[in-house]
C-alpha cells in the first residue's frame, strides 16, 4: 500500500496545474511529440489550441494517430498538412 501512495504522490507532483482540460492535455502532448518550443506565434501553445478547438478532440487524436503510424521524416509538416486539408472540407 505504501508503494501505491508513493507512486501516486510522484504522479501528482509532476502534473502541470495549467493543463486543466482534455484539450489542453492534447495540445501539450502534440507539442511534446513535435518538439515545439515557441512561446508566441506558430508552434506556441495558443497557436495549437486555436486549431484544436476548431477541430475537436476526436479529430485531433485521429490526425495525431495517422501521423504517428506514418513514420514520416517530418511529422509536424504532415500533421499540419492534414489539419489544413481537414479544415478545407
Amino acid at each position: 500500500m505504501d508503494d501505491f501512495r508513493s507512486r501516486l504522490d510522484q504522479i501528482r507532483s509532476r502534473r502541470n496545474p495549467h493543463l486543466h482540460s482534455e484539450l489542453h492535455l492534447l495540445v501539450d502532448e502534440a507539442r511534446m511529440l513535435f518538439k515545439e518550443k515557441a512561446v508566441k506565434g506558430p508552434g506556441s501553445f495558443a497557436f495549437y489550441l486555436g486549431f484544436f478547438k476548431r477541430l475537436g478532440v476526436q479529430k485531433v487524436r485521429q490526425l495525431m494517430a495517422e501521423v504517428k503510424d506514418s513514420n514520416a521524416t517530418e511529422p509536424v509538416k504532415l500533421f499540419w498538412y492534414k489539419v489544413r486539408e481537414t479544415l478545407k472540407k
